[in-house]
């Protein structure tokens, strides 16, 4: 029998470099069709979007989205996974986070098709120790 570790003990991490600058509505549309293929849900919660410089002109000049997901089987907010946009002059950047395992090619294709070209990515496995003590 396969045991699970406990939510957040675990997390897949995608980051990726993308090629191409889409607007503020590409990217609320597109985070949807991600979280759909991904399978995940975002219970309500709405993203929080920062935009830069703040008013005392500190951030340089960009944009950034957070958007928390969950598993749809879960009537509560768990906040290991999320995805957060970061649309700057210069790049734009994806970041997945996710307690729900998922395989790095599918996504990247998808993040291909839904953001443009991919021009750098990272993949990883992030967990935590068996033996360790809060």
């Amino acid at each position: 029998m396969e045991t699970y570790p406990a939510f957040g003990d675990r997390t897949w991490n995608l980051d990726c470099l993308i090629a191409g600058r889409p607007t503020l509505q590409q990217i609320l549309d597109g985070r949807l069709q991600l979280l759909n293929f991904l399978g995940m849900d975002m219970a309500g919660m709405q993203p929080a979007i920062y935009h830069f410089p703040i008013p005392d002109g500190r951030g340089g000049h960009g944009l950034t989205l957070c958007q928390p997901f969950v598993e749809p089987m879960l009537f509560q907010p768990v906040t290991t996974s999320f995805i957060i946009f970061d649309l700057w002059p210069r790049h734009f950047t994806l970041t997945l986070k996710s307690c729900l395992r998922f395989c790095e090619e599918p996504v990247v294709l998808q993040i291909n098709r839904l953001f443009g070209e991919i021009k750098a990515h990272k993949y990883w496995v992030l967990e935590a120790d068996d033996g360790r003590k809060y």
